[in-house]
């Protein structure tokens, strides 16, 4: 009967471990150790191509500033794959409130907030100055004063 209960106990924390990582990210948590990127698209045409090519031109600044960077579009295209099921994506594009048929970007913050939200083509260099202008990057950025990124 003990041996029992202890699988029990066991399997329940498993699957509710699995359920909170599935859910945490970026749905539910009130807390996020990176800021993100969010790109929606109806299809994978040249715009996301664009958008994914800039995002490797961008990479240092990016890493910097730790922001990861992810991709969804409409027709199943995903980067990067399988971080999101197909019900996951549904929530994300309902919590945003995404058009399914326009190019939307999300800045999220660490606080899981949106901080800005703009079309199919990334000004990057404002991206990372509205970055480096939050509270919290400006408590990063004192540690780290000058940038790895820098030239």
């Amino acid at each position: 009967m003990k041996l029992w209960l202890v699988f029990g106990l066991l399997l329940t924390s498993s699957l509710c471990g699995l359920i909170a990582t599935a859910q945490a990210y970026p749905m539910d948590s009130m807390h996020w150790n990176h800021r993100s990127i969010l790109f929606f698209a109806p299809v994978h045409d040249q715009h996301v191509k664009t958008f994914v090519k800039e995002t490797l031109m961008n990479n240092c600044q990016l890493k910097e500033r730790d922001i990861q960077v992810i991709v969804i579009t409409q027709d199943g295209y995903n980067k990067p794959d399988n971080l999101f099921s197909p019900e996951e994506i549904t929530l994300l594009t309902k919590k945003y409130d995404i058009a399914t048929d326009r190019h939307t970007a999300i800045l999220v913050g660490k606080d899981g907030q949106e901080k800005h939200r703009w079309g199919e083509e990334t000004n990057w260099q404002y991206i990372t100055s509205l970055i480096d202008r939050m509270p919290l990057r400006i408590k990063e950025m004192a540690y780290m004063p000058t940038g790895r990124c820098s030239i």
